[in-house]
């Protein structure tokens, strides 16, 4: 600091410059913004889902009614039940118990299997089969009967291709394409289960 004919001025060495007050700011609240964008998020219906996200209502356990199956093709509902239990076994945080013990029970129904030709694709060439698995799904507390949610309208779809050599307008279905109907079914359930609105 020097002092020129009464006036005081200060110097400052280059190497002391302050952070913006801005940044500051922005450091300190952001560890209060991120939770609460967070919590936003999961409270609209955006399920942050890791390898082992929890139950609806804080549940600890959930049972599998045995799945109706309302459908032509028999051992339909017993490929879907074994799907949803492999997906649900997979879950660390979730145990599976018989439904009259369970907190949550699922109750599901496979109602139709239809097809149709894919016709022409862009490019004019052969289209395949699309089979389409409809059904529905709830779930319920146990305890005192609400019901958490309800699908009416579940469907999934899958296309063969006509070079497999399958009949465009066939009902067919290869045990592959019943296997993979009821894995797409299971995992449609499975995700909509962890979907906490």
């Amino acid at each position: 600091m020097k002092t020129i004919t009464g006036k005081t001025i200060h110097h400052t060495k280059s190497h002391e410059i302050q952070a913006p007050i801005f940044s500051k700011a922005l450091i300190k609240y952001s560890v209060i913004l991120i939770p609460v964008w967070i919590l936003c998020m999961t409270g609209c219906g955006y399920s942050i889902i890791g390898g082992n996200p929890p139950l609806p209502r804080q549940a600890q356990s959930i049972g599998i009614y045995p799945v109706e199956n309302h459908t032509f093709v028999a051992g339909l509902d017993t490929k879907t039940n074994a799907e949803i239990k492999k997906l649900l076994e997979a879950n660390a945080s979730v145990e599976i118990l018989p439904a009259n013990l369970a907190d949550l029970q699922l109750t599901i129904s496979m109602n139709e299997i239809k097809s149709k030709s894919s016709g022409l694709d862009s490019l004019q060439n052969a289209g395949g089969v699309i089979f389409y698995l409809s059904g529905s799904a709830e779930i319920k507390e146990r305890g005192n009967g609400a019901m958490i949610w309800k699908e009416q309208n579940l469907s999934v779809e899958m296309i063969e291709s006509s070079s497999n050599n399958l009949v465009s307008n066939s009902l067919e279905l290869s045990q592959e394409n019943l296997d993979e109907l009821s894995r797409l079914f299971a995992e449609k359930i499975y995700h909509r289960l962890f979907l906490d609105f």
